[in-house]
């Protein structure tokens, strides 16, 4: 069923107040496992019967495998003679001076013989969500489109078969395999070292945004759902209570459209601001000291800042998204090469970031000390500066060679010529460029020669 289909079907279950505004497919990673696992299981009844008969024979006098024999018939070579070493085992009876004795555990056993467990050795199926890193029954199965292109990054990234993969597992791993089997089998143990079966899969879902009609707009709140790709597209209630809690910036990831997240009065400013320096530029520089660059080669122009960079670059955006993840090898090479990165972020009301590529950069920052890594809104507030809430600018500056400005989000934008887009315009500009960084590090109150100290903002944020 395309879109469209599933939207008609959708409008007519929509909450009252509510209009579908994004229909999205995409593929949530889970990681399959196998582990082997020691079972604690009740045994069947018609067994658990004959070791009634057994330990009754044994309390009414019938105590030496000769008279059990007679008594029940049986051969000397019957199997059911040796269970009686199995009941010995689990302290139901003992054997002593060629008697058998029945043991108070025994007597227990005979007014409620459900007591009796037995351990087992067997393979336990279970799957990990690989973004929460929470065991999950497996009571669905994983299948992903291989045409949907659209994931969600995994943020547990243990190798496959790590044993770190299941470590504080045991109280989750025990409620699952008890819900499976009913209660009627527990689980007792598990060999996390000795993981059989484990892989990366995914599987497709529908995340649904639901926007109040235009009546509600001041009442209602926008709100998300995922619904399972089945044929009634019923809603999965836990991945909607997780996603949930990453709206809207959940919607930015996945959303193929050109989403607003910021007043239009913004876009306008970036507008006003691009014009300013066009006219800037007209009136104090030559033609060479400005450049008009459009969206593709703003783009280009960043990754080559990146890959030629010498002695410090910073870039400035509100968002870190997932088109930050391709840009994370140019950053190592830089600073590999002795260049400092300064990276300025984070925008209060709006503060929605890709995970993983937050915790690339955060890594890069922890592990480098020509990285760093300044969440503004927080800068702020330890600043004491109440009147900035983070930045909406979307600024790069080059050594002393550049800087570039204007509309496009150089952490968030994640486009390839030849999509649709959003028209975006950047002015690149080679003069005053060592005025700009003075600007940039007076104005937000950064000392350029002790910026590592600004790292205590970002590891605030982080936690």
């Amino acid at each position: 069923m395309d879109i469209k289909e599933i939207h008609k079907k959708l409008e007519k279950q929509c909450p009252p107040g509510y209009k579908v505004n994004e229909i999205i497919l995409f593929a949530y990673p889970y990681r399959r496992v196998i582990v082997p696992a020691t079972v604690n299981k009740t045994p069947e009844k018609s067994i658990q019967q004959v070791y009634s008969v057994l330990i009754r024979a044994i309390k009414m006098g019938y105590d030496t495998d000769e008279e059990l024999r007679g008594f029940l018939g049986l051969n000397e070579d019957d199997f059911i003679i040796q269970e009686l070493y199995f009941l010995r085992e689990r302290g139901y009876i003992d054997l002593i001076s060629g008697q058998w004795l029945v043991t108070e555990e025994g007597n227990k056993f005979i007014e409620d013989n459900s007591i009796l467990k037995v351990l087992q050795e067997e393979d336990f199926e279970f799957l990990i969500d690989a973004v929460m890193d929470k065991a999950l029954a497996k009571d669905f199965n994983v299948y992903s489109d291989k045409r949907n292109e659209n994931k969600i990054n995994e943020e547990i990234d243990y190798p496959i078969k790590d044993e770190l993969l299941l470590h504080n597992k045991h109280e989750e791993l025990a409620d699952i395999y008890k819900y499976q089997h009913k209660g009627k089998a527990y689980l007792v143990d598990y060999n996390q070292k000795s993981i059989k079966f484990d892989q990366k899969m995914y599987h497709d879902y529908y995340l649904i945004e639901y926007i109040p009609t235009k009546e509600k707009e001041g009442d209602f709140e926008p709100r998300i759902e995922v619904r399972n790709a089945d044929k009634h597209y019923t809603i999965n209630k836990r991945l909607t209570s997780v996603l949930g809690q990453r709206y809207p910036g959940i919607l930015y990831d996945l959303s193929s459209s050109e989403r607003v997240s910021i007043a239009n009065l913004r876009e306008k400013e970036d507008y006003q601001l691009v014009s300013e320096f066009v006219n800037t530029s007209k009136s104090e520089s030559t033609v060479s000291d400005t450049r008009t660059l459009s969206i593709w080669e703003t783009q280009a122009q960043f990754e080559e800042a990146l890959r030629t960079v010498k002695k410090k670059i910073l870039i400035e955006s509100p968002w870190i998204k997932r088109a930050t993840l391709k840009y994370i090898h140019l950053f190592k090479n830089a600073l590999e090469r002795g260049a400092e990165i300064i990276i300025l972020y984070g925008i209060e009301g709006n503060d929605e970031h890709h995970r993983k590529a937050e915790k690339e950069v955060e890594n890069l920052d922890r592990n480098n000390s020509n990285f760093h890594l300044v969440h503004l809104p927080t800068h702020f507030e330890e600043q004491g500066n109440y009147n900035m809430t983070g930045t909406h600018r979307k600024l790069i500056i080059k050594d002393n060679d550049y800087y570039i400005q204007g509309s496009f989000n150089f952490l968030s934008f994640n486009k390839e010529e030849g999509q649709k887009v959003a028209n975006e315009e950047s002015i690149m500009i080679s003069k005053n460029v060592a005025k700009k960084w003075d600007d940039v590090f007076r104005g937000y109150d950064i000392d350029q020669q002790i910026i590592g100290r600004f790292n205590k903002a970002n590891k605030t944020h982080k936690k």
